[in-house]
Formats: C-alpha cells, structure tokens, sequence
C-alpha cells in the first residue's frame, strides 16, 4: 500500500478515476489518517480535487453570501 503522509500535492489532472479512486481507498483505510483532526483530514482530500474543480465549483466569496446559495436571498454585492 502506497503510504500518502508525505502531504506532497498530488497532480490530480494526470490521474484516471481508477486511480484516484485507489487512492482514496489507500486514504480511507489508512489508520494514520483516521486519528488526524478534522481540518487535517479536509486538507489531505483536497489534493486530490483537481484545481480545475476548485476552480468551477466553489463561489468565489465562500461564506460571504451563504444565505444566497442556501436559500436564494440576495448576494450582499446585490444589496442596495
């Protein structure tokens, strides 16, 4: 099993499905991984998003308009 603590970023644009789906099996029954914090955690999986990902899918103002994007109240930049 190939060891992912070395927080090196994984160039995910250059990866099959079936290998990023091994590598986050490798991930998933690490046991190392599992006693890491939360926040740990979150970071470790996302090296394995492709910037292209982050890039499309994730709001520019992150939590800035969460009401907008929860429940379609105006964006703070539509306000007034």
């Amino acid at each position: 099993m190939t060891s992912l603590n070395d927080h090196s970023h994984v160039d995910t644009n250059e990866l099959s499905l079936e290998e990023l789906n091994a590598k986050w099996d490798a991930l998933e029954n690490d046991p190392e991984f599992e006693k890491k914090p939360f926040w740990q955690r979150i970071v470790e999986i996302g090296k394995f998003v492709p910037a292209s990902e982050w890039d499309k899918q994730l709001p520019r103002d992150f939590a800035r308009n969460a009401e907008h994007y929860m429940y379609g109240a105006l964006r703070e930049d539509e306000e007034e």
